[in-house]
């Protein structure tokens, strides 16, 4: 009894015929789910990419000015911002905090006193109070007494063209940037 159920698996595994017809059915989704997954991926990880070169360059070009600014200007840095990620189809908002270090700046000080001088979003996000720093700790640097730095925060939601285990996404950046030119952005509402 055993010898031709071995006979039968033997020819079934040395059997080379096949039907084309077949294979494709069986091959052909998981070609087209790995080739569109790839894509959608390749796209999830460019558009990131791109979400925080824009952040970058808002924030420099904000870190440039040597003006005052105000909350039509802080909106055009958020027009800019979604214009340069506009391709990768995510709606935007940014907010702008000019902060300085009023007390306690030494290396290591777990106490140090962060102030607002000025801030707007241009999106839903409240504007920055003294109380909203205490978690910025960690990512603002040490800085001397006194000196001011632009904290720049971007959202972009990030939805993919196809469903294949890709979730919606928020994209966000914190950018600390120091101004270039002035020691200090003044804030002017009239503008």
């Amino acid at each position: 009894m055993a010898n031709p159920i071995r006979r039968i698996t033997h020819r079934f595994f040395k059997d080379e015929t096949a039907s084309l017809v077949a294979e494709a059915v069986i091959m052909l989704p998981l070609l087209v789910w790995w080739y569109v997954g790839g894509l959608v991926f390749f796209h999830g990880y460019e558009a990131r990419n791109v979400n925080m070169k824009a952040a970058y360059t808002v924030s420099d070009m904000l870190s440039r000015e040597d003006a005052a600014v105000g909350p039509a200007y802080v909106e055009g840095l958020g027009n800019i911002y979604a214009y340069l990620i506009a391709g990768s189809g995510f709606d935007s908002e940014v907010r702008v905090t000019l902060l300085r270090c009023s007390d306690n700046c030494n290396a290591g000080a777990t106490d140090r006193e962060l102030r607002t001088d000025w801030s707007y979003s241009t999106g839903s996000r409240p504007p920055l109070t003294d109380a909203d720093l205490t978690g910025y700790a960690e990512v603002i640097p040490v800085m001397p007494l006194g000196d001011r730095v632009i904290l720049l925060e971007s959202k972009a939601n990030y939805q993919a063209a196809f469903n294949v285990g890709l979730t919606a996404d928020n994209f966000e950046n914190v950018l600390v940037t120091r101004p270039r030119f002035v020691p200090k952005i003044p804030w002017d509402p009239s503008l």
